[in-house]
């Protein structure tokens, strides 16, 4: 690790996450270092501050930042600056970008990669769930690289599907990222780092997980993201503020559309289908709007079925609203596998299923596996079209 960065993490731990007075010294500031040393003087004369920003930065430690090196090089927790040439461009343009990245992973050539950020809520259902695995899944098979926040619900299916694909994904985390949280995630963790992937945070390692650093990660996961997927929010959803933000950085939206009218948990992307945002009924819906200006990073042969003609010619010429084929059969087409192709925790899990709905204890009773493999094996049934889920974590083998 560089002298200087010690003094880019002091500035990073000087304001709340999400400053923009700390986004407006960025954009001049060129050595961290010179700037710790011009000390109270030359921060006043920036004009950039407050008296209690003043404050803030005379009590903020250098020694606290060291240790925060020390801990992340423990961890093997890289840090990346805003003058290290893997900080992401994208992250560049938003509004109050952090001044250091903590990441697991790598975020090398991620400027040259076309990026979707795919958000949703938590309590997400069987088919928002199947879609936003698919959808994810049939995106990153064309080069796609997908942006998540790895919460459960939406975020994980995103994440899976795109490991599904063998594509890469990036989880932006509201904690450290050494933090296990969520836990029924940890496996998910692993994959994405063994993917190529990355975990980012721009919380120093140990911070655990507070409803007040959610909403400011979200303009990480908008910023990343050179559009925005939102496949499942109920009116009051933290994926609406991030699609908010991506529609102030200029980015697309693309909605699903709501499953049900009359559930208030699925209606929170109306408004932004009223206000202009992209239905979507296919991946398509997605693809032809990048395809004119990034053709060179979409490889629409691999998706299944289509020639490399004759998908390029689908795309810039299909309107986003005729779909070639209904929702479901589409989504589901690209992963559904026979079940003579399981590995054996899908086979003993999808064994157990039956045509109604089992509670989810039961299966994993039946199965014989852990708790953690059992449900992330049901995650991985789920997307390939032959596990259906159900409310009250019930699960049933799909016809």
């Amino acid at each position: 690790m560089g002298e200087n960065l010690v003094y880019w993490v002091w500035l990073s731990q000087c304001f709340s996450y999400g400053n923009g007075r700390l986004g407006k010294l960025l954009e001049t500031l060129d050595d961290a270092k010179a700037f710790f040393q011009g000390g109270p003087e030359l921060w006043r004369k920036s004009g950039l501050f407050s008296a209690q920003d003043l404050r803030r930065m005379e009590k903020t430690s250098l020694d606290r930042a060291a240790v925060i090196l020390e801990e992340c090089q423990k961890q093997d927790i890289r840090v990346i600056s805003w003058l290290d040439e893997e900080y992401p461009r994208l992250l560049r343009e938003i509004y109050a970008p952090p001044a250091v990245l903590y990441v697991k992973g790598s975020l090398a050539g991620l400027d040259q990669a076309l990026t979707i950020t795919a958000v949703g809520t938590r309590e997400a259902i069987g088919y928002t769930r199947g879609v936003t695995g698919n959808l994810c899944y049939q995106l990153a098979q064309t080069g796609v690289v997908i942006i998540s926040g790895c919460a459960q619900g939406i975020d994980e299916y995103a994440h899976r599907g795109t490991l599904k694909a063998g594509g890469r994904t990036i989880a932006v985390l509201g904690c450290g990222v050494d933090v296990n949280y969520p836990a029924a995630n940890r496996e998910l963790k692993e994959k994405i780092l063994l993917s190529g992937g990355a975990l980012v945070s721009e919380l120093p390692p140990g911070t655990k997980p507070d409803g007040r650093y959610f909403p400011t990660r979200n303009r990480l996961l908008a910023g990343l993201g050179m559009g925005v997927l939102v496949t499942h929010a109920p009116t009051r959803s933290g994926s609406l503020i991030t699609a908010e933000l991506a529609l102030e950085q200029g980015k697309e939206i693309f909605c699903l559309p709501p499953y049900n009218i009359y559930d208030a948990s699925c209606t929170g992307v109306v408004p932004l289908l009223k206000e202009g945002a992209k239905p979507v009924y296919s991946v398509y819906s997605i693809l032809e709007e990048y395809y004119p200006l990034y053709a060179d990073r979409i490889n629409l042969a691999a998706l299944p079925g289509e020639s490399s003609g004759a998908a390029s010619q689908k795309v810039a010429d299909r309107p986003g609203y005729h779909h070639r084929e209904s929702a479901a059969q589409e989504t589901v087409s690209a992963v559904v596998q026979p079940p003579a192709r399981l590995n054996a925790f899908q086979r003993q899990v999808y064994d157990v299923l039956t045509g109604e709905p089992r509670p989810v204890d039961e299966i994993i009773d039946e199965a014989g596996l852990r708790p953690d493999q059992a449900l992330a094996t049901l995650s991985e049934l789920e997307m390939m079209g032959l596990a259906a889920a159900h409310p009250g974590r019930r699960y049933s083998r799909m016809p």
